[in-house]
């Protein structure tokens, strides 16, 4: 009750725009942007950390833009040791760079012990002061998913093998944030996993019905990739089996994720063409 998060329903990216615009108008504050895991997670994928840092860097470029960058104290806090190290050491190593410029507090490390109206109380009883928490928790399965006679792991998400299909259920396929990744040091539940294991889940039904033995796997088409919008530019991170880099983007970085948000929406609704392979 005392945390909005960016990966809420729709309306939560308003609420916290109004909270914002009522601490600006304040002219001073605290405010703490985080995210956190779920400690029954056996893959290490269900962390969502990418629109946290987004969330931050822009902020921090508004405040600079209103001129009020020394009256607010930006923190990004997370219970882990190395928040963002599944984007790889290179990403990872750039990170301090980033906190430096955008005039970023970091507190890593200790578990969150619980949210109040002003502050984040962590296990050793240290605290944060805070007018405003932008908290991302770890996913978990939905309770329609739960509650059904489906495999599920520790933390509620559909056990499949390698060409979706669900264990056990010789007709049922699960993808996307209904499943459970394989956990590679690479695997994260993105929008583009989910469109791969579509893709992956309707060749191996549509063999099937065809009577063909031909099977496709999910597993080695698993990578790393986004925009990182900072608000004045951006970086693109990308993680896979064999590779993986940073590429900072400034200024242009931005207006590319802002088009491809365009892109992606309006393809989507079939407003215009579709890009072979995006």
């Amino acid at each position: 009750e005392y945390t909005h998060s960016i990966c809420d329903k729709p309306d939560e990216a308003l609420t916290i725009k109004n909270e914002l615009d009522k601490l600006i108008e304040r002219g001073h504050g605290n405010i703490n942007v985080g995210f956190g895991g779920n400690p029954k997670d056996p893959t290490g994928t269900v962390v969502r950390g990418g629109p946290a840092f987004e969330l931050l860097f822009n902020i921090s470029v508004l405040l600079k833009e209103k001129k009020l960058t020394d009256k607010f104290k930006l923190t990004f806090f997370a219970p882990m040791e190395k928040p963002g190290a599944r984007m790889g050491e290179k990403a990872y190593g750039k990170m301090g760079a980033f906190f430096k410029h955008y005039n970023v507090s970091t507190y890593f490390g200790k578990k969150i012990k619980m949210f109040t109206a002003d502050s984040i109380v962590f296990e050793d009883d240290s605290v944060l002061e805070s007018d405003l928490t932008l908290y991302i928790s770890g996913g978990s399965g939905l309770d329609i998913i739960t509650t059904s006679d489906l495999p599920v792991n520790e933390t509620g998400f559909v056990e499949i093998d390698e060409t979706c299909q669900v264990t056990d259920f010789e007709t049922i396929y699960a993808i996307g944030d209904a499943a459970a990744l394989k956990s590679y040091p690479w695997s994260a539940k993105q929008g583009h996993v989910a469109e791969i294991m579509a893709d992956v889940a309707v060749s191996n039904f549509d063999n099937i019905q065809k009577g063909i033995e031909t099977r496709i796997s999910y597993w080695n088409k698993l990578h790393i990739i986004c925009v990182m919008d900072s608000g004045d530019g951006a970086a693109i991170v990308m993680r896979g089996e064999k590779k993986e880099f940073i590429l900072p983007l400034p200024i242009v970085g931005h207006w590319l994720k802002k088009a491809w948000g365009w892109y992606y929406k309006n393809s989507k609704m079939k407003r215009m063409f579709r890009i072979p392979g995006m």
